[in-house]
């Protein structure tokens, strides 16, 4: 399968980005249990090792930050003023957090994680609707041609 040929062209394009990285973030990402990560024992040759299971929010949240970031020429005046309250919001809890002493796995990495959570859930949502207003996904991906 490895081998396998195309006549179409193997170029990235922007909309085939966005296309993908929306496709992940809603079939793989969103619909996974939101938990923390965990260190797992696994038995390989007799031997216990910890293998590390990602956290599932944090791996949402950066594939809804990285829909931002990539949609960012798509911005138009609503998407800024969210994506600002967005920048806001967490400039704010990492204020409040200053003061703590955070450490990964603690219930204060927790608190600080379920509110940015809530955070970027209200951002996909007004991507989404970013996407909505530009017809962006009515748009298929497109292969640009060297010229």
């Amino acid at each position: 399968m490895a081998d396998f040929y195309t006549k179409q062209h193997d170029s990235i394009t922007h909309p085939t980005i966005v296309h993908e990285l929306l496709k992940k973030i809603v079939t793989e990402l969103g619909v996974k249990e939101f938990r923390g990560g965990y260190k797992k024992p696994v038995i390989s040759g007799g031997i216990t090792l910890m293998d590390y299971i990602p956290d599932s929010r944090s791996e949402y949240i950066q594939g809804v930050e990285s829909l931002s970031d990539i949609l960012l020429p798509q911005y138009d005046e609503i998407m800024v003023a969210a994506s600002g309250k967005y920048i806001k919001g967490i400039d704010e809890i990492e204020k409040e957090l200053e003061s703590k002493d955070v450490r990964m796995g603690d219930d204060n990495h927790s608190k600080f994680v379920r509110k940015k959570l809530k955070l970027v859930r209200e951002l996909f949502r007004e991507l989404n609707l970013l996407l909505k207003r530009t017809n962006y996904l009515k748009s298929s991906p497109k292969i640009e041609e060297e010229d």
